[in-house]
């Protein structure tokens, strides 16, 4: 158990990191590097402001609003979900966003009640628009001639970081705040004081390897969405 969580806690946030970081590198090396010999784009995005159409895009997704309302509606709360998610997820590793807070007005307590509800309902949302996003790609005939093998893996590794996640939040088994940020510190000074939470540990074992398959799957849509239409406008 010791040796795992080791390796869980202190060699492998070190590989997934340089592993992302490689990735990315090399991902848009490829798309910088392939030839395009007109003005295209992913989407069909009227003339004007691309910095408003960016985040038009990024934000409200009006483009695949167009062409299927059912899956936006779906993808709009998963990624909003999500978005409550990796905010929570920063206060776990830095007191930063509770000093923000508490310089506001908010007290401690409120703090962490908010916390608590909030981040209840996002990891239930997720959870269930996940799993829907799954089912799809077996109900809908044109999805799931299209939909590979490494589709399917992020999806499932998806809801596996989800469900584990959740049965942290609720169960016995509850993460511990201060631990979580001294193992964050203790990552960075290259020092790793590793939880012993098992719960946790399945956790962190499958958030780093998504960390780690995201660069060679369908996941970077978000990356190419910024580069695509950034090397539009300056070629």
């Amino acid at each position: 158990m010791v040796e795992f969580a080791f390796f869980v806690g202190g060699v492998l946030p070190y590989a997934a990191a340089a592993t992302f970081v490689v990735g990315m590198a090399y991902r848009f090396y490829v798309w910088f590097r392939a030839p395009q010999p007109a003005e295209i784009t992913l989407y069909s995005w009227p003339e004007g402001s691309m910095l408003r159409n960016l985040l038009g895009e990024v934000l409200f997704f009006p483009g695949l609003f167009r062409s299927d309302k059912i899956l936006w509606a779906m993808s709009w709360v998963f990624h909003v979900s999500l978005a409550l998610v990796l905010v929570g997820h920063f206060r776990f590793f830095s007191a930063l966003l509770d000093r923000g807070l508490m310089a506001l007005g908010a007290s401690a307590a409120g703090i962490e009640q908010m916390s608590s509800l909030l981040g209840g309902a996002a990891g239930i949302v997720i959870l269930a628009t996940a799993a829907s996003l799954i089912i799809r790609r077996q109900t809908v005939q044109r999805v799931r001639e299209i939909s590979t093998l490494p589709d399917y893996f992020a999806l499932l590794l998806l809801v596996a970081i989800i469900a584990t996640g959740d049965a942290m939040r609720f169960s016995s088994q509850h993460f511990d705040l201060t631990q979580t940020r001294v193992w964050a510190w203790s990552l960075l000074t290259f020092n790793p004081v590793v939880p012993q939470n098992t719960a946790f540990l399945v956790h962190a074992t499958l958030a780093q390897l998504l960390l780690m398959f995201i660069p060679f799957s369908k996941i970077l849509h978000w990356g190419g969405i910024f580069f695509t239409q950034a090397l539009m406008h300056t070629r």
